[in-house]
C-alpha cells in the first residue's frame, strides 16, 4: 500500500465509523469535559482506597501490621530512591486503582452525555481482542529487551530493579507477573481516556489521522507535567503513535500491550518504580532521536500486527480495520 492509501485506511478507522450527531455537538462535549472530570475524581479516590484496602489485607494476613506499616514508607519518605519489591508492588497497585478509576469514572460520565457505552471506546462494544493486547505486549517488550541488552554490550551503565526485589530466580519471577499485571491495569487506563474517549472525540470534528495523531500525543505528553521537554517530546511520540495503532486495528487492545510492555521494561530493567517526580535537567537532544524511533517502533508494531497473515489470524484482526 502507498502512503496515502494507507493513511486515508487510517481515516476510515471502523474505530471512528461509528460516530453520530452526539459527538459532533461541541455544547455536549463542553459539559462531558467537566461532568467526567468530576466522576474520575470521585472513583480515582474509590479506587486508590480499594487498592489500598486490598494491599493491607493481603500483606497484613501474610507478614502482620509491621511489614503493612512498611508499605506506608513510601509516602512519609519522598526521597525514598530505592524502595523494596514490595513496596514497588504497593506503589503500583495503588497507581492502578487510582487510574482505572478515574479512567473508568471519566469515560463513564462523559460517554453518558454523547449517548455512549464505555465500551464503545474500546473497541466499539465488540469482544475484547485479548490475544491482540497479548500480541502488544509480547511485541514490544521483546523489542525493547533487546534493544536494552544491546545497549548494555555497547558499554551502557544498567542496574535493572528487577535484580534488587528478591536474591533468587522464584521471587524475581513473581514480582515481574505481578508488575506487568498491574502495569496492564494502569495502560488500560490511560488507553481508554486517550485513544479511545479523546481519540472518538476529536475525531468528531477532524478525521485527519495525523492532525489526531498529533493532538492526542501533546495532550498524552502535557497530562504527565514532566518538567523535562525532551522526555515530553518522548511521551508525545509514544501518543502519536499508540494513537494510529487504535486507527489501523479498530480498538485500544493492540495499544494496552505495546503501553504495559513499554513501562514494564523501564521499571523492570532500567529505574525503580518510586514516588518522587522527574528532577528537572538539561535538554538532551539525543532524546529527539529516541523520540522519532518510539513513532517510528509503534508504528511498525501496528503495521506488523495488520500485515502479518499468521499473527493477524492468531489475534483475531480483520484487514484491513476499516468501516
Amino acid at each position: 500500500m502507498r502512503m496515502g492509501e494507507i493513511l486515508e485506511a487510517a481515516k476510515r478507522s471502523r474505530f471512528l465509523a461509528d460516530l453520530t450527531p452526539y459527538d459532533r455537538d461541541p455544547w455536549r462535549t463542553v459539559f462531558a469535559v467537566p461532568v467526567g472530570v468530576l466522576a474520575g475524581a470521585v472513583a480515582a479516590l474509590l479506587g486508590g482506597a480499594s487498592a489500598i484496602l486490598i494491599a493491607l489485607v493481603i500483606v497484613s494476613g501474610l507478614d502482620g501490621a509491621p511489614a503493612a506499616g512498611e508499605l506506608f514508607a513510601v509516602f512519609s519518605d519522598p526521597n525514598l530512591a530505592e524502595p523494596t519489591g514490595r513496596q514497588s508492588l504497593f506503589i503500583l497497585a495503588v497507581l492502578a486503582g487510582i487510574n482505572l478509576g478515574a479512567a473508568v469514572g471519566f469515560v463513564f460520565a462523559a460517554g453518558a452525555i454523547h449517548h455512549r457505552r464505555i465500551t464503545d471506546y474500546v473497541n466499539r462494544s465488540e469482544p475484547v481482542r485479548w490475544r491482540l493486547l497479548l500480541g502488544g505486549l509480547v511485541l514490544v517488550g521483546v523489542v525493547m529487551i533487546a534493544i536494552t541488552a544491546i545497549a548494555a554490550l555497547a558499554g551502557e551503565a544498567i542496574d535493572p530493579p528487577l535484580w534488587k526485589v528478591s536474591p533468587n530466580l522464584v521471587g524475581r519471577s513473581l514480582y515481574a507477573i505481578l508488575s506487568v499485571g498491574l502495569l496492564v491495569l494502569a495502560a488500560a487506563a490511560e488507553e481508554l481516556v486517550f485513544r479511545g474517549w479523546l481519540l472518538k472525540q476529536s475525531a468528531a470534528y477532524v478525521r485527519d489521522p495525523v492532525v489526531l495523531m498529533a493532538l492526542n500525543g501533546l495532550l498524552f505528553a502535557a497530562i504527565h507535567l514532566d518538567p523535562n521537554i525532551d522526555a515530553f517530546l518522548v511521551r508525545a511520540a509514544m501518543g502519536a503513535g499508540l494513537t494510529w495503532m487504535a486507527l489501523r486495528l479498530g480498538g485500544i487492545e493492540l495499544g494496552i500491550g505495546a503501553h504495559a510492555a513499554n513501562n514494564a521494561v523501564i521499571l523492570l530493567l532500567l529505574r525503580p518504580m518510586t514516588t518522587r517526580p522527574d528532577a528537572p535537567h538539561e535538554f538532551k537532544a539525543g532524546l529527539i532521536a529516541s523520540a522519532l524511533v518510539v513513532l517510528a517502533g509503534f508504528i511498525g508494531v501496528a503495521e506488523l500486527a495488520v500485515r502479518w497473515p499468521a499473527l493477524r489470524r492468531w489475534t483475531g484482526v480483520r484487514t484491513p480495520a476499516t468501516a
